[in-house]
């Protein structure tokens, strides 16, 4: 998706369509996964790699879902359901399940094009199983700081709709039942990435690390990662999909080269209407976690890579680094948010993973969920929230973001 090298025709020399149609071959063949723990920003990527590369980025969700179904009807995703034009074969469902006879209702309802060649695939696996096994050459792990994915995650299951936010009272009513969710789902963040991270080195998969508040607070730059990392042998994007990046995000020439640009990020911006700077961290802010499930929050962190350090036959380190220190997250010895406010940013090291020959594939959505089919604070939570809503009749009260 890139002019040949050496070519100098500017911008205007070239019509939009002509320049992403005509080089679709610099893509890397094959899919790439945009996986991530719920509420940690795929869909503002996904939006972002819509309005950059005009292409329809899939999902492994069930289209027929409320809140997949909201996505394509309401934000405009309409590849909800779609997994890549080479696994799409229906009647193949992860849960085992043939749904061959809805799929016109699916088609019409939910797709304004059903089989698209799809690239990027976004997915919750392993915390939650797709409809469709698939089976992709790179990753893409989305992370977010868990204070405000977990907290994110409630909004999500108590309201089954994802741009309201609870109202405070149902904080205060339901306090004992957040903090029994934020002890659990501490657990669930960290072996998540730790799949993740795993899986890749130990398949030979390519992966790249993206901060969700490096993209609100830099998306330009970060966009550019996430190109190159798309695209084959890319050290440097050039002005056309500079200019793209730039032309998505909302950003001119006219304004500050540091701007973070999150209020022209679209529907699925940042909830905060000040930007990115205090999108970050508000869940701290707003003190929804009392000091004794932060403490346990960082000593499940340290816990698990305890346990990857015994069961690793590489060399030990004397103290381990977490996931939380990993990506900038610990408030005690990084002293986050305020890592992310005051410049210089967090550095995020390693990020792209280069074991084996990189030329391996993962296929998800086929093995167990890391979550039991007991979990209360999966998709238990539905039954949950109807039956404290008298069927979602009487819905928590929320404000909007």
């Amino acid at each position: 998706l890139r002019t040949p090298k050496g070519d100098t025709n500017s911008v205007a020399d070239s019509t939009h369509t002509d320049v992403v149609y005509s080089h679709r071959d610099c893509f890397r063949e094959g899919v790439t996964l945009l996986s991530s723990y719920p509420r940690s920003g795929n869909t503002l990527l996904r939006t972002l790699l819509e309005r950059i590369t005009s292409s329809v980025t899939g999902s492994d969700t069930r289209p027929d879902r409320s809140l997949s179904m909201k996505l394509a009807q309401e934000h405009d995703l309409v590849g909800e359901g779609l997994v890549g034009k080479h696994h799409n074969n229906l009647s193949n469902s992860a849960s085992g399940r043939s749904i061959t006879s809805s799929l016109p209702q699916l088609r019409n309802a939910h797709q304004t094009a059903y089989d698209p060649s799809v690239n990027v695939v976004k997915t919750h696996f392993p915390e939650r199983k797709g409809w469709k096994h698939l089976r992709a050459q790179r990753v893409f792990l989305l992370v977010r700081n868990p204070y405000d994915a977990i907290d994110s995650y409630w909004n999500l299951c108590c309201t089954n709709t994802h741009t309201r936010s609870l109202d405070e009272s149902v904080y205060e009513q339901y306090a004992a039942k957040f903090e029994s969710l934020a002890r659990h789902e501490i657990k669930i963040w960290c072996e998540f990435h730790n799949y993740w991270f795993d899986i890749c080195e130990r398949e030979g998969v390519p992966l790249l690390v993206v901060r969700y508040e490096d993209l609100v607070l830099n998306p330009e730059s970060e966009m550019q990662r996430v190109l190159r990392f798309l695209m084959e042998d890319c050290e440097e994007l050039n002005d056309f999909w500079q200019w793209r990046i730039r032309h998505a995000i909302g950003k001119t020439t006219k304004m500050n080269a540091n701007s973070s640009c999150t209020t022209n990020l679209g529907s699925y911006r940042p909830r905060s209407s000040n930007g990115g700077l205090t999108s970050i961290g508000k869940s701290l802010r707003k003190n929804r976690y009392s000091e004794s499930v932060l403490l346990h929050m960082h000593d499940i962190a340290v816990s698990f890579e305890l346990e990857r350090k015994h069961n690793s036959t590489r060399t030990k380190k004397a103290t381990p680094t977490t996931l939380l220190q990993r990506f900038g997250y610990d408030i005690y010895n990084q002293k986050f948010p305020e890592n992310f406010i005051d410049p210089p940013l967090v550095a995020l090291t390693d990020s792209v993973s280069k074991h084996g020959s990189q030329h391996g594939t993962i296929h998800i959505n086929k093995s167990a969920e890391i979550r039991s089919k007991e979990d209360p604070f999966g998709r238990a939570m539905t039954n949950w929230r109807r039956g404290q809503t008298n069927g979602d009749k009487t819905p928590f009260p929320t404000v909007s973001r």
